[in-house]
């Protein structure tokens, strides 16, 4: 080999270990990016920053007639969904979390933790199918199913942040409400039961206000 060849292997090799380097690093950067997004919309959003939960009023699967904020969040900590009882795809894999999560939270749930399942089509979802469409997962006394009104419940679920065109492009995020501290935070709500288990009790465990303020 001649030494005009040996300088260019030389060179090529040099520009293929430059584009290594720059791709690895782009990938890390990205993956960095990636990780801090996830960790942003994983953490608890407190004060100002916790939306105003509207007290329209709602239809439980057993037909009675609720306040949603009123009854069902004020004071309380909450895990809330957003299903349909024709859907095939996203909603039964969250009914069945639902389902898990009334055991895994172990004496919390009923007591210290609430479930609660929104339609985002109230004008097919009667209480009699969220009943029938709950009790494929053990629905127990602690998990409430709602819906009402097509016009409140539209403006609940603006509120709430998961509005959407139509019941099939609706998000499988789980709201997680603790109401007494003034926070709340979204979580994927097709992972895992235990996973979105941690999630509720990290919300549970949080600090008073006033605690935090001495903290300060």
């Amino acid at each position: 080999m001649t030494h005009h060849s040996i300088r260019a292997v030389f060179g090529i090799l040099g520009i293929c270990l430059s584009l290594a380097v720059f791709v690895s690093d782009s990938g890390g950067q990205q993956a960095a990016n990636n990780s801090a997004t996830l960790r942003s919309t994983s953490s608890p959003e407190t004060g100002s920053d916790a939306k105003p939960i509207p007290d329209v009023s709602v239809i439980d699967q057993n037909g009675r007639r609720r306040h949603f904020y009123t009854d069902l969040v004020k004071q309380k900590v909450v895990a809330v969904n957003f299903v349909y009882t024709t859907c095939n795809t996203i909603c039964p894999p969250l009914g069945a979390t639902f389902g898990k999560l009334q055991k895994s939270l172990g004496e919390h749930f009923g007591k210290d933790v609430f479930l609660i399942s929104i339609s985002v089509d109230p004008a097919t979802d009667t209480p009699d199918r969220l009943r029938s469409w709950a009790a494929q997962f053990g629905a127990q006394a602690g998990w409430t199913l709602v819906t009402g009104d097509k016009m409140e419940i539209n403006r609940l679920l603006k509120a709430l942040g998961s509005d959407t065109a139509s019941p099939e492009s609706h998000s499988p995020m789980v709201l997680i409400v603790n109401d007494k501290r003034a926070a709340w935070k979204r979580v994927y709500g097709l992972g895992s039961s235990a996973a979105l288990s941690r999630s509720i009790e990290q919300m549970l465990a949080l600090p008073s206000v006033r605690a935090s303020e001495k903290a300060k």
